[in-house]
């Protein structure tokens, strides 16, 4: 392993345990500028957006795993409206103080490992800095019961381990982050992360025809097509 790329840590992030809704507010307010203000926004619409405009459906349907504020299915609902094109997205989050953030109707709390859903129920399932949370069995648990509900394809955008994120992570803990929960998990987060051949490794196992490859700087993508 390189210098550059730290052991992997896994550790509990503080987000995951017993905070106040002020707390969990505060952080998921500051996970969703960091998404929207270090071009993770970006990705997201670089890589789903033309994936769910090609669903044969006049209204797909996406799952979106770990959704906690529901920033992403918002923004990916606005942008298909933006190209004519209706999106139900359904937002899932084991916490129930997360999902009640997200767009009223369209939130479940549920747990990821085991989908309240009947196969081939949906057409996308998506994640976003979700991964990381998980061993290497309880990843390879998820990746096949998205595929077992997801009608089309799953995607999943995660960070990649690298000492780079975590310095910038130090300098935002410093300068921008509103919540000492951000401060802890941003550093939790990037040390417990996979890198891409880790993850491809995993996924070759679990979902036999996915492709993992760098989606940006530092972020990692995984894609899987139903054939």
């Amino acid at each position: 392993m390189s210098f550059l790329v730290p052991t992997r840590a896994p550790s509990d992030e503080l987000l995951d345990g017993d905070v106040t809704p002020a707390e969990a507010e505060e952080s998921l307010a500051d996970i969703e500028w960091i998404h929207r203000a270090l071009g993770g926004r970006a990705i997201v619409r670089r890589h789903l957006v033309p994936l769910l405009l090609s669903v044969p459906s006049p209204r797909p349907v996406l799952l979106d795993l770990g959704a906690g504020s529901g920033h992403v299915g918002r923004a990916l609902t606005g942008e298909l409206s933006r190209r004519g094109r209706k999106l139900v997205a359904i937002d899932l989050d084991r916490q129930l103080l997360h999902a009640h953030l997200s767009a009223a109707g369209r939130s479940v709390a549920a747990d990821a490992l085991r989908l309240p859903l009947a196969d081939r129920s949906v057409d996308v399932v998506s994640s976003t800095l979700f991964l990381h949370h998980f061993d290497e069995a309880s990843v390879a648990a998820l990746l096949r019961e998205a595929a077992r509900v997801a009608r089309f394809a799953v995607v999943a955008l995660d960070l990649t381990r690298h000492r780079v994120p975590l310095a910038i992570n130090a300098l935002l803990s410093r300068v921008a982050y509103r919540s000492p929960i951000t401060r802890f998990d941003g550093r939790a987060s990037v040390l417990q992360a996979w890198t891409i051949p880790e993850l491809r490794a995993i996924a070759a196992r679990a979902l036999p025809g996915s492709l993992v490859r760098l989606a940006g700087p530092f972020v990692q993508g995984l894609l899987w097509r139903r054939t």
